[in-house]
């Protein structure tokens, strides 16, 4: 008898995987289903059995159930090996280029930023305002197409070409820079008057895509008018949810927040910094049970969907935890990160499951408790979305610390009293002393979240991280890159109050970029 290829889909592939021929269990009991049809009258017995299925047993090997490592000690130690290579050698190298961008910006957006801070905008040498701007409209290109990078990480180039979505993007961005060059030329070039506007187009920008893309799913999914536009809108909302939520969450800290960390002293900074990452909890958990629920993008691009308000704001949140002088309050905080980001990721699926029965209860919906034993929590989608979201949190965290911590540093390098020296030795061993201690702690805690998860959990962690590394990679890039481009200059008031003194006796030298190199 000869047996068709047959297809089993792997959850980590776009397309079927095939198999040759059926084996097993199925294959068992087809061919005594075969057999039985030329002679049904006929009584079985233990020999007819075994001469039944002689064929079977002897060309067909069963098989075997996988098994889990035969010592925890093996599993935990592959947690280990894959966390190592997620935290230390991807979370370094995003930071490292994160610490790069930070020293562009340092000689060209914020060359004499004491000045600027000032008003004294116009005291400035023409050429230093020509490096300025220029630099400030490289800049606002790449925040002005932050919501495009985003799109065509989780579609792809065919959608984006399909709506011109590029050309459309460029032109926006172009209008930024006209808007930039325009104050420049009559001379009007002043930062809090120019935000608003800015901050208007780049909505517009976030609605429009939201809409283009929207519009092209509902297009090829709905038949009806009314239930297109019912899903043009559904779709919409939710590509430009995060960013709907990290607007004002932005403007609070720019506005609110910040100042107030700078009246307060040292303990009092360490409670704000501890306490930041409330601002964006409940976004998280909207914004999480709403990408385990769409059927228009596949499972492993969901997580693009919370990369700001999880990697752009964790930067934000470690500059604050960096710039404390006190090495004793840095490591404490450290530890409550490690310990808050463990719970989170192992109780992902109770918060929202439990989130959610609120959610339906609030709406009197008789069905809540059948929806609870349901086990809606736990399908193949939620289980990848939890895995991709694992990784994108220990990644983005041990970026953000090398980035606050590489902020904080060059901040005092930049704004200090001497050249580059031997004397400014003790920066550096400062930014590896606080990066060695902090990506510790976190490597501590997120080895024993991973082995928990591959473990018990039956989340797949390491092998999707083994499969779509690149894909994390280039996700982190793009919300290290935007954020450091967006947040720098509000960061300085974070720092600036640390460096007063050195920043009021030294002169910055206004001649040119690098300088002080």
């Amino acid at each position: 008898m000869v047996w068709k290829h047959y297809q089993t889909v792997d959850p980590l592939k776009r397309e079927p995987q095939i198999g040759r021929g059926l084996s097993g269990v199925p294959l068992l009991i087809l061919h005594l289903k075969f057999q039985f049809s030329k002679s049904i009258k006929s009584s079985l017995t233990i020999p007819t059995f075994l001469n039944l299925t002689y064929p079977l047993r002897k060309n067909i090997s069963f098989p075997k159930c996988p098994k889990s490592p035969s010592k925890w000690w093996m599993s935990l130690w592959k947690a280990v090996k894959d966390v190592f290579c997620i935290q230390i050698l991807g979370g370094l190298t995003l930071g490292s280029l994160a610490i790069f961008i930070l020293v562009l910006d340092f000689n060209s957006v914020d060359l004499c930023y004491d000045k600027q801070l000032n008003g004294h905008w116009d005291s400035l040498p023409r050429k230093i305002q020509a490096i300025i701007v220029s630099a400030e409209v490289a800049e606002g290109y790449v925040v002005q197409m932050w919501t495009f990078l985003l799109i065509i990480t989780m579609f792809g180039w065919p959608l984006v070409k399909k709506l011109n979505l590029l050309n459309l993007n460029l032109l926006g961005a172009f209008k930024d820079t006209c808007y930039r060059l325009f104050l420049q030329v009559f001379g009007i070039y002043e930062r809090p008057r120019m935000s608003f506007p800015l901050n208007a187009l780049f909505l517009i920008i976030v609605v429009m895509n939201s809409i283009l893309v929207g519009r092209e799913i509902a297009n090829n999914s709905e038949n009806e008018r009314r239930r297109r536009l019912k899903k043009t809108i559904k779709v919409s909302a939710i590509l430009a949810a995060q960013l709907a939520f990290g607007i004002p969450i932005a403007s609070g800290l720019v506005y609110g927040i910040i100042p107030m960390y700078d009246r307060q002293n040292e303990t009092y900074r360490a409670v704000i910094a501890g306490a930041l990452p409330l601002l964006t909890a409940i976004p998280k958990v909207i914004v999480r049970l709403t990408a385990q629920r769409i059927d228009f993008l596949h499972p492993g691009d969901s997580h693009v969907l919370l990369s700001v308000l999880y990697s752009a704001f964790a930067i934000v949140f470690r500059v604050m935890q960096a710039e404390l002088s006190s090495l004793e309050l840095f490591i404490i905080l450290s530890l409550v990160h490690g310990a808050m980001d463990l719970l989170e990721r192992l109780t992902i699926v109770v918060r929202d499951y439990l989130w959610y029965f609120i959610y339906k209860k609030i709406n009197r919906n008789a069905d809540a408790e059948a929806m609870l034993s349901a086990d809606k929590f736990r399908t193949p989608r939620s289980m990848r979305f939890i895995a991709d979201m694992s990784i994108q949190m220990i990644l983005g965290e041990s970026t953000a610390m090398v980035a606050a911590v590489g902020f904080i540093q060059l901040y005092g390098f930049m704004y200090s009293n001497h050249g580059l020296s031997f004397s400014d030795m003790h920066l550096v061993a400062d930014f590896f002393i606080r990066v060695s201690i902090a990506l510790s702690i976190d490597f501590a805690f997120n080895s024993f979240s991973f082995w928990l998860q591959i473990s018990y959990f039956n989340i797949a962690v390491v092998r999707v991280w083994k499969k779509k590394w690149r894909k994390h990679m280039v996700v982190g890039l793009i919300s290290t890159s935007v954020t450091k481009c967006y947040f720098t200059a509000h960061l300085f008031a974070v720092v600036k109050e640390k460096h007063k003194s050195g920043a009021t006796m030294r002169q910055f030298n206004c001649t040119g970029p690098f300088s002080k190199f």
